[in-house]
């Protein structure tokens, strides 16, 4: 029983699946690295971040490994299965978050309008990223190559790291990263994190709270086409896994 449990929190079983995610995980960081001398060329750094770094590596990459893997969705918590348990978890986390959050940290000058609207559509465009690439992609295989809490760490770091270029508050969003990583773990769903809990702390974080994150430029047009791509990816990955194998 000890001898089964300690083989899940930790084990040595690295693959070519483990070598593919350390890979796609550098070249996020790479590309947000990247963004740092980028910064006087706006649409060089939103190519950077939004083709590069959320489109391409960040959701097709992952979504194709698994087709081409053979695997399924649901072994990444990718999945609306038992939906009614994890929306109500993830909009109960997040009301208490945005307690805390309102308590500490009161917002004072926050005008909600179009631009604004806008770019919490980018945020949670960019949540799509976030929740694909380190807590389904690259915990999962971590997990499955070194076990449960090395995946969960990793994850953490990878998402921390990976906003060297936009927003640099690595030990703080070590910590969101473990958060998230450990509450998408235990029921292995994204469901549990995203939309509500995951939302809340992402979007009270940039529009309030960050004093150094960058900001969002030309959030219309960004979240637009973010959601269009985005969604044209589920549907085909949706589509390509539902064909008979």
């Amino acid at each position: 029983m000890i001898r089964d449990t300690l083989s899940k929190l930790f084990r040595w079983r690295p693959s070519t699946e483990t070598l593919y995610a350390a890979v796609v995980g550098l070249v996020v960081l790479g590309l947000s690295a990247a963004m740092i001398p980028a910064r006087e060329m706006p649409w060089a750094n939103i190519l950077l971040r939004d083709a590069g770094m959320i489109l391409l590596a960040g959701i097709f990459l992952p979504l194709f490994h698994i087709l081409r893997s053979g695997g399924h969705f649901d072994e990444f918590g990718l999945t609306l299965k038992r939906w009614y348990i994890g929306l109500p978890i993830s909009l109960i986390l997040g009301s208490l978050l945005l307690d805390r959050f309102l308590s500490e940290n009161p917002p004072q000058g926050i005008q909600f309008d179009f631009i604004t609207f806008t770019e919490i559509i980018y945020i949670f465009m960019a949540g799509v990223f976030e929740v694909v690439f380190f807590y389904s992609f690259l915990r999962t295989l971590f997990e499955r190559a070194f076990g449960i809490i090395p995946g969960i760490l990793l994850a953490a770091l990878f998402y921390s790291f990976h906003h060297l270029g936009f927003q640099p508050e690595f030990g703080k969003l070590f910590f969101v990263g473990l958060m998230y990583a450990i509450v998408f773990r235990i029921g292995n769903s994204a469901l549990l994190i995203y939309p509500f809990f995951w939302g809340v702390g992402a979007c009270y974080d940039v529009l309030v709270q960050s004093e150094v994150v960058s900001p969002i430029l030309y959030s219309g047009i960004r979240s637009l086409y973010l959601t269009i791509s985005i969604f044209a990816m589920i549907l085909w990955a949706w589509r390509y896994a539902s064909k008979p194998r």
